[in-house]
């Protein structure tokens, strides 16, 4: 079964989640080869730095260490709150 190349974001997020640290930082070259030997999805190093990039933009809190790769502090996915569809129609009822 061929995987789909846009979930190589959630397999940056589980690389930095749970196979990077502050003592054990990521290359982003390191993701790119992992993703393709294990995910079986080829991708390059700027397709990484470009899912990173995103991942900040939704508020995962990546560090970047010059030279030796980045690690992610925090974890947005397990703190955020996702409206439901009530919640959006409820706040989009009074616009017509």
């Amino acid at each position: 079964m061929k995987k789909h190349k846009k979930l190589i974001i959630l397999y940056v997020y589980d690389a930095l989640k749970y196979g990077s640290s502050e003592n054990c930082p990521l290359h982003q070259t390191k993701i790119a080869e992992q993703i393709s030997k294990f995910c079986g999805i080829s991708c390059d190093r700027k397709t990484i730095a470009r899912n990173i990039g995103y991942l900040r933009e939704y508020g995962c809190d990546i560090v970047t260490i010059k030279g030796k790769g980045c690690y992610m502090k925090s974890y947005p996915l397990l703190e955020v709150s996702v409206p439901t569809n009530t919640t959006v129609l409820e706040k989009n009822s009074g616009e017509n």
